[in-house]
């Protein structure tokens, strides 16, 4: 997984939930956590007192191996430090042959250091950037070309409070029509998934009751709310 944002935009607060909600997030559950900066900052002894694994800067393939597996593995702030084809290798052939996910924090989506990285991302998360949507833009042409519009507005749906964030699915086993959403934890008061339009239309359109629109909806987004991108708001 990558985690984009600039600095502020609430890639810590993220990063602090996802840890905390980690054993219903990933499946299977991480045994072990280790997250790794590249400088000091406020949420290392918070995750020490939790008892996250803490490290500064970049680990070593020896250090990964002492921690129990599964291991979520968390690379913060070391873009600058961390060697391309090491970085690679993690998103490629180590975590899958040692049982561990990574997430890699950036500011940066397109460093050209995290190509491989990005492109064997299966969940990437864009934070609230107002000063940076080319970026954002670039990421929907790559990731959906076909339905550019529709990924734009999603995106500015999700992340127009501060804060806000969209989540790219992007797993070979997830729904098609569900790869966009946001307020993923517990504590979220509302789920939100994000469909296309026209999947939103057709599947509405076979509808004749009040009944058979909440079935849909159900189904579309496993009982939490649903945004047809592009549409109103639908709220179960």
């Amino acid at each position: 997984m990558i985690l984009a944002g600039p600095s502020s935009s609430g890639k810590s607060t993220f990063l602090l939930k996802f840890i905390a909600g980690s054993s219903e997030l990933i499946d299977p559950s991480p045994k072990s956590i280790l997250y790794c900066f590249g400088e000091m900052n406020n949420i290392v002894p918070l995750l020490q007192k939790s008892g996250v694994g803490v490290f500064a800067g970049v680990p070593t393939e020896e250090l990964i191996k002492k921690y129990p597996k599964p291991l979520l593995l968390i690379l913060d702030d070391l873009l600058l430090s961390i060697n391309e084809k090491y970085l690679s290798e993690l998103f490629t052939k180590k975590s899958h042959h040692q049982n561990f996910s990574i997430i890699f924090v950036t500011q940066n989506l397109f460093d050209p250091k995290i190509k491989v990285a990005r492109q064997n991302s299966q969940y990437i998360i864009v934070m609230r950037s107002p000063n940076s949507m080319l970026s954002v833009r670039n990421i929907g042409v790559q990731l959906f070309p076909r339905q550019l519009d529709y990924f734009l507005d999603a995106y500015r749906q999700a992340t127009k409070h501060p804060y806000g964030y969209l989540v790219i699915d992007m797993h070979a086993s997830s729904d098609p029509t569900l790869r966009l959403r946001t307020n993923i934890f517990k504590d979220d008061e509302e789920k939100l998934i994000f469909i296309p339009k026209n999947e939103f239309v057709r599947s509405m359109s076979r509808v004749r009751s009040e009944r058979g629109a909440r079935h849909v909806i159900n189904q579309k987004g496993g009982g939490v709310g649903v945004f047809a991108a592009l549409l109103t708001p639908i709220l179960v």
